[in-house]
């Protein structure tokens, strides 16, 4: 390999462990993050955490007591449902600020998004050594309609 091929791989693997790096710690921060939203209503109050769990569920001024179980239910959803899509806003957000939008995270939602699987560390020799179409780079995944196909 001759130094200027040499010289730009370092390069592009030095730049690659700082955004693996950012990535990292935006991870960890976003893990740390939770939402809490009140129902139009204001009758319940629901908590999610970074990954859309709900950690929390509150009644409030006993208003639950009045209403019926089909609009409790309904107040619990809808703060349930905005409270999450708050959380994956913010989710969104924060690595949309560390990738530039490379990820290509916002507006897609966090379904199929896989973090960690994003963050595994990696080499340059890990880099180098798996060649397109090798075994190890292919993963195969099942289709809708049953059928599998390879990538």
């Amino acid at each position: 390999m001759d130094d200027s091929l040499q010289h730009q791989l370092e390069q592009a693997m030095s730049e690659f462990t700082k955004q693996h790096e950012s990535l990292m710690k935006a991870r960890d921060e976003v893990m740390s993050l939770s939402v809490t939203v009140r129902s139009k209503d204001r009758a319940v109050e629901v908590t999610v955490g970074s990954q859309g769990e709900a950690s929390g569920l509150r009644f409030l001024n006993n208003k639950y007591k009045e209403m019926s179980g089909q609009a409790l239910a309904t107040s619990i959803l809808e703060a349930l449902a905005k409270a999450r899509q708050e959380i994956a806003d913010q989710v969104a957000a924060r690595f949309e600020s560390v990738s530039g939008g490379g990820l290509g995270v916002a507006g897609k939602g966090m379904e199929g998004f896989d973090l960690d699987r994003l963050l595994e560390p990696l080499g340059a020799e890990g880099l180098l050594t798996k060649q397109p179409g090798s075994a190890e780079n292919r993963q195969s995944s099942t289709r809708e309609d049953g059928g599998s196909r390879h990538a």
